[in-house]
């Protein structure tokens, strides 16, 4: 296991934690069923966005590992002033290691379709200009990435984690919409784990704060104001272990403000998970 990492393996509590045997168990499943997908559809081709973070590197090392190199493309998809150079060089190095051919690594800039609908948009004011601008970059990389998968005859496969989804921590028709989702069923500590026995995820990835990169400075936790380590207890402890809050924050040590918080945060992630709702007669 790589020990440089973003999160303190040490601390996961027993109900989280994959050991050596485990991940690769989960590795082999995952790889198997994606497989079984793409043969049932007809499929032969993939595209991730890939942004340089954890996640979408774990979704295309397990892609690359069901449908080989060859037929997976990965999109780099950055807006100027925000990306990270640091971003883009680690995806380089991602590709390199996953030995993904150079003309399936295409890089797309999206400043100037956000901006001409940015300028449209921006007049209409609100509290949330920032995170409004945000969600378009978000809606932008998931058109271009679905009018690829129309020209390349390809799937878009997505990178969206248990965490997020139960936290409501995506954009609506963005970076939740996808043809396949291969890590949506593992809590976020628990992709950071798998990761680690994994050679071909660049230790830079590893060891990197999650970040949608939506704005300068942007990190995920900072946002929600809500530690994801934290999160994965709560969350997990009253899903999987159907605890009390009393009994998580006796057993965890988590002061029960935080998993009000988390909990609270949580009802976001239902509502959003709902939707579309559908009327009845």
């Amino acid at each position: 296991m790589n020990k440089k990492i973003y999160f303190n393996l040490e601390k996961i509590p027993l109900h989280l934690k994959l050991d050596e045997k485990k991940a690769e168990k989960i590795l082999r499943a995952k790889i198997k069923e994606m497989k079984s997908y793409f043969k049932k559809f007809g499929f032969k081709k993939a595209i991730l966005g890939v942004s340089g973070g954890l996640n979408s590197s774990v979704s295309a090392l397990l892609t690359v590992k069901a449908l080989g190199p060859k037929n997976v493309y990965l999109v780099r998809l950055p807006y100027r002033g925000v990306t990270s150079r640091k971003s883009l060089k680690d995806v380089e190095k991602l590709a390199k290691n996953l030995k993904i051919p150079q003309k399936n690594l295409i890089t797309i800039f999206i400043n100037k379709p956000v901006d001409a609908s940015w300028n449209l948009l921006k007049k209409f004011k609100g509290s949330k200009q920032k995170l409004r601008k945000g969600n378009l970059m978000a809606r932008e990389r998931m058109k271009i990435l679905f009018d690829l998968s129309k020209a390349l005859n390809a799937i878009v496969v997505g990178s969206e984690d248990k965490t997020e989804k139960a936290l409501g921590y995506f954009t609506l028709w963005g970076d939740n919409a996808s043809g396949i989702e291969p890590i949506r069923d593992l809590w976020k500590t628990q992709v950071h784990q798998l990761a680690s026995y994994l050679k071909e995820i660049p230790t830079e990835i590893l060891a990197k704060a999650p970040s949608p990169e939506l704005w300068k400075g942007h990190f995920a936790e900072k946002e929600l104001e809500i530690n994801y380590f934290e999160a994965d207890i709560v969350l997990s402890a009253k899903e999987d272990l159907k605890m009390s809050k009393n009994e998580i924050s006796k057993s965890f040590k988590i002061p029960k403000r935080k998993i009000r918080k988390i909990l609270e945060r949580a009802k976001i992630g239902q509502i959003k998970n709902s939707l579309p709702y559908e009327l009845k007669y």
